[in-house]
């Protein structure tokens, strides 16, 4: 049977109806891998129960994380959090690493495992005179060599992020920044566990993509 890589959901709220959904795109990539692939949801009692089935994690983007998890007040810095989206992603990320299952995140994903294993967060990277935001290609960012992924020294990427990592959480490697200092991708030290601060399923078939899915794929198929 398949391995199963599950993703945490997205929230919207329409006409008074809470909906949770997943952009098929993260999909993709991973059923193009051969895996079966399933949306977890928030707010469920039962999802220790759910976890346990899953082989791999994926925690997409999404909306602002509360920084009452990393000892900040919002001043209105931080948009739209959700009481419901931190908790099922706390609930992953702690169920990632104690099972030391492959995790990987991306951008809201990116920020949750730094943030849920210690880390901080800048609350709007305007505060810095920075601008993440829309930036569908031409982002570019240097890349340390690693042995799970073969970068270029430098690469292209897309953004669409207004926060970023500002303290980095016990024992990851930074091992992508942009020229603004600003940390674009971790990898913890001992566990499979890795995120990006970019979208890399916007474009799943770059080679920049590639690599990254291609990475986390390994990673599942070679946990037990």
């Amino acid at each position: 049977m398949a391995k199963l890589i599950c993703f945490t959901p997205r929230l919207l709220t329409e006409n008074s109806v809470e909906k949770q959904f997943i952009n098929t795109r993260y999909l993709t990539p991973l059923v193009k891998r051969g895996f079966n692939t399933v949306m977890l949801t928030a707010d469920n009692p039962n999802i220790e129960d759910i976890l346990t089935l899953c082989d791999g994690f994926i925690i997409t983007g999404g909306t602002d994380i509360d920084p009452v998890h990393y000892n900040e007040t919002n001043e209105g810095l931080s948009k739209s959090v959700s009481e419901k989206l931190d908790q099922i992603d706390k609930d992953v990320i702690e169920y990632a690493v104690k099972n030391k299952k492959p995790l990987l995140g991306i951008c809201r994903g990116h920020q949750s495992i730094n943030v849920f294993l210690g880390g901080s967060l800048h609350q709007d990277l305007n505060e810095k005179n920075v601008d993440h935001k829309n930036i569908g290609k031409n982002h570019f960012i240097q890349m340390k060599q690693h042995p799970l992924f073969a970068w270029d020294k430098v690469i292209n990427v897309n953004s669409y992020h207004h926060q970023s990592i500002k303290n980095l959480a016990p024992e990851f490697e930074v091992i992508g920044v942009h020229e603004d200092s600003t940390i674009e991708m971790i990898v913890h030290r001992r566990l499979p566990i890795f995120a990006v601060q970019w979208h890399p399923e916007v474009n799943s078939n770059s080679p920049e993509s590639k690599i990254i899915f291609d990475a986390f794929a390994k990673l599942v198929k070679a946990n037990f």
